[in-house]
């Protein structure tokens, strides 16, 4: 009986192992193989007058090229980011004779964009500076200028189809002129290098002590005018980074002259100790900071503190 049950449960393994070894597995179906792609087109995902797109099909590979736009100098073409950031309100550092244009990428007005002039204008500057320059590469077509000028006229916006919002930063003076004749008569400038110690621009002016000159700091502001800047004044001081007790405090007059304003500063030695160096720090409010600029500040270099100052000979 044993024998019997073992042959039968032998013969039916037998038997499944050959029909296994007759059936072929059968692969699951494709869900893929009844799609017809013969008409799926590519869609672009970028607004075609957006700065991603300009940036994909316009300036990285027209501009970015080795030696010109790829991060040696600003404008930098490299990416969307670096390609906005040093456009839009970058302060540009080549104007044309007559001082037109402040930023690279002014939002809602590419008249006023230097970044659209120097694509269009053969000499902005030099003969044949026109972008890209005529040695280099040829002049953007047509469709190209009218996305970037769409682009800056609908507002310039980021990726995130964002408009910028314009700088407020503090005023800015970073030089100064001082004058030996009143203004605006003609002047004779005494803070010009050959008046300075070692006769270098970074070192005091040498003046004589009793002597009375006009300064006047070339200012200027991204959103207020140099006329309505407030609370301007001009300190002396023994100190370089102290000017908590100035030896004097002088209150500028504003002039307007050639329909520019300037904010003049009479300034006497008299009373100042020879041969000693005494430095000059300016202020004003733009009416939007809650405190005044100042140059130069603490943090400002060292040479930007001794060219605003005076060395007071006896």
């Amino acid at each position: 009986m044993k024998k019997n049950l073992v042959f039968l449960l032998f013969s039916f393994f037998c038997a499944a192992l050959a029909f296994d070894a007759c059936t072929k597995d059968v692969p699951p179906s494709n869900p893929y193989d009844a799609l017809d792609d013969g008409n799926v087109k590519a869609v672009d995902t970028l607004e075609r007058n957006g700065i991603a797109a300009i940036h994909r099909d316009i300036v990285f590979p027209k501009c970015a090229k080795p030696g010109c736009h790829d991060g040696h100098f600003e404008p930098d073409f490299r990416t969307v980011e670096s390609t906005y950031s040093t456009l839009v309100y970058a302060v540009i550092k080549k104007n044309n004779g007559a001082k037109s244009f402040r930023y690279r990428v002014v939002p809602d007005s590419s008249a006023k964009s230097v970044f659209y002039e120097r694509l269009n204008n053969c000499c902005f500057v030099n003969t044949n500076d026109r972008m890209p320059q005529d040695n280099i590469g040829q002049a953007l077509p047509d469709d190209d200028l009218l996305r970037i000028k769409t682009w800056i006229d609908e507002g310039a916006k980021d990726i995130f189809k964002v408009r910028p919002a314009a700088p407020n930063g503090y005023p800015a003076f970073p030089w100064w002129g001082a004058y030996d004749s009143k203004f605006p008569a003609q002047w004779n400038s005494i803070n010009a290098d050959s008046n300075r110690i070692g006769k270098k621009g970074d070192q005091p002016v040498l003046i004589a002590v009793n002597t009375t000159f006009t300064l006047i700091p070339w200012l200027s502001d991204d959103k207020t005018s140099v006329a309505a800047l407030t609370n301007s004044r001009l300190l002396l001081s023994y100190m370089k980074d102290d000017f908590s007790a100035p030896v004097k405090t002088i209150v500028p007059v504003k002039q307007i002259y050639d329909k520019k304003a300037f904010w003049l500063c009479t300034v006497s030695t008299a009373g100042l100790l020879t041969d000693t160096v005494v430095y000059m720090r300016y202020y004003c409010n733009d009416g939007d900071h809650a405190q005044d600029a100042e140059f130069p500040n603490n943090a400002a270099p060292s040479w930007a503190k001794t060219y605003w100052s005076l060395y007071i000979k006896p």
